[in-house]
C-alpha cells in the first residue's frame, strides 16, 4: 500500500484549488501574482520590494512587470526608500486600498467555502499534515 497515490491525490487537490483560485481573483479583475502582492500590502502595510519578494514567491523579473502593471492600475505607487537609496518601498494608493477592501473578504468567503467541506477538527489536522510533509520535503536531500 505504500505507493505514490496519496502524493497524485495531493497534486490534483493543489492543481483544482490553484484553479480556483485563479477563476477567483480574475473575477475581480486581477491574477494571482497581482492579488498575491495587494493581499500583503493590504494586511502589513508599506514593505521593501525584496521583502514582499519573499512573501509572494515569484522571481524578481516577474514582479518587477506585475509592480509596473500594478502602478499603471494606480493600486500601488513606490518610492524610494529614505534609509537606503538603492531600495524602493510599495504601498496600497487609496483606490488599491479601496479595491482590497472591497474584494479580499469575497476572496476569503469563497475559499473558505471551498475548505467548508472539512470539519474543524479535520481542518487543524490537515493543517498539521502538510506542515509534517512541508518540513519533511525541506529536509529531504537525495
Amino acid at each position: 500500500m505504500n505507493d505514490l497515490k496519496a502524493i497524485t491525490i495531493m497534486f490534483r487537490a493543489t492543481n483544482s484549488l490553484g484553479k480556483a483560485i485563479q477563476r477567483d481573483v480574475k473575477s475581480f479583475g486581477l491574477n494571482v501574482t497581482e492579488f498575491g502582492i495587494l493581499e500583503a500590502l493590504f494586511h502589513l502595510g508599506e514593505m521593501p520590494i525584496k521583502a514582499l519578494l519573499e512573501k509572494v514567491l515569484i522571481t524578481n523579473s516577474s514582479m518587477s512587470y506585475v509592480i509596473n502593471q500594478l502602478i499603471q492600475k494606480e493600486y500601488i505607487y513606490k518610492t524610494q526608500s529614505p534609509s537606503d537609496r538603492r531600495s524602493y518601498l510599495l504601498s496600497l494608493t487609496e483606490k488599491g486600498n479601496d479595491l482590497m477592501n472591497d474584494i479580499f473578504y469575497k476572496h476569503k468567503k469563497h475559499m473558505r467555502n471551498i475548505i467548508s467541506v472539512l470539519s474543524e477538527g479535520e481542518e487543524e489536522q490537515f493543517k498539521n499534515m502538510l506542515k509534517k510533509i512541508g518540513k519533511r520535503a525541506d529536509e529531504y536531500r537525495v
